[in-house]
């Protein structure tokens, strides 16, 4: 009987903590959102995708960092150093980025000015960075997000 009766108390008590948490079942320890992920190797977090479309970089700067994404708000554009470190020559998908992430074209804004200001660029489809002129304002690229673990 003790035994039936603590199984009744814990279906109960089940049910109680699904309903508290808006009917969302919550597995403790594990993080369930594919929106962002975290490199192992970094301990950096990164959107697991960019913004969808070309854009000059002050609009790129200007996505990141109005960006809530995972429960933060402290993204920004990765530096072109950060950029060059998810780059895998071995991979086999068209984009070679580590991890989860999926961008949707090879060319990605980096927050790194050169010293006459103008702003690299990063191509995942050969694994180089250019500097863009016009101080980083003219052409377009995809914006990738990253912030620093705390």
């Amino acid at each position: 009987m003790l035994c039936k009766r603590f199984f009744d108390c814990l279906v109960k008590a089940s049910v109680l903590a699904i309903l508290l948490c808006g009917g969302a079942l919550v597995v403790f320890g594990q993080d369930s959102s594919k929106d962002i992920w975290k490199d192992p190797a970094t301990s950096l977090v990164w959107a697991t995708k960019d913004n969808g479309a070309a854009v000059p970089w002050n609009a790129a700067h200007d996505y990141c960092t109005s960006l809530r994404l995972g429960g933060f708000s402290d993204w920004r554009l990765a530096t072109k150093d950060e950029l060059s470190a998810m780059y895998d020559s071995k991979l086999k998908k068209d984009y070679k980025i580590k991890g989860p992430i999926e961008l949707s074209d090879s060319r990605v804004w980096s927050g790194t000015q050169t010293p006459s200001g103008d702003v690299w660029n990063f191509y995942f489809a050969y694994g180089w960075e250019s500097p863009s002129g016009t101080s980083g304002h003219a052409g377009s690229a995809r914006a990738l997000c990253v912030r620093s673990a705390k």
